[in-house]
């Protein structure tokens, strides 16, 4: 029996390039920045963690106030048609509110470099569903021409 790989950033990074992903490091945070993603309309961030019991990947989508209650209503809904990603709402008196869409591949066992790669294309599919769902709900903020990218937490 193989030893299971040991998940560095170094590794992950070489992979996501294998991949054709862009990503990058900010300086602020552990996880590697999945541009995709990110370029995806209402999105703030989206990172890959390595954790110590696996990977996780976390995006975070801007979330109109007025769209917040229907938001709520259909949230059920939402988790049951993902059902790879794990949907709640971020809210605080300070910010915006934030749906957080995660998901998790266990690494205990190993992960070879094809399982890794279903997980995040997977992933991206999914979470750019949500994204599209969001979009036809009128939850995501209107899109302003001024900007390029979506503001960045940190």
């Amino acid at each position: 029996m193989n030893a299971p790989t040991v998940f560095t950033t170094s590794l992950l990074k070489t992979w996501l390039d294998s991949l054709g992903v862009e990503h990058y490091i900010c300086g602020e945070c552990a996880g590697l920045h999945l541009q995709s993603l990110q370029a995806l309309g209402g999105v703030i961030e989206s990172r890959l963690f390595i954790e110590e019991w696996g990977l996780l990947v976390s995006t975070e989508f801007q979330i109109r106030p007025s769209a917040l209650l229907p938001l709520v209503a259909e949230l059920g809904q939402l988790n049951g048609g993902f059902p790879t990603l794990k949907l709640f709402l971020d809210i605080v008196d300070e910010a915006m509110p934030q749906l957080v869409a995660g998901t998790t591949v266990l690494t205990g066992a190993g992960l070879s470099e094809a399982q890794f790669a279903l997980f995040i294309s997977s992933t991206m599919e999914m979470v750019s569903e949500l994204g599209n769902d969001l979009r036809v709900m009128e939850c995501l903020p209107v899109e302003d021409s001024g900007e390029d990218a979506p503001p960045q937490l940190h």
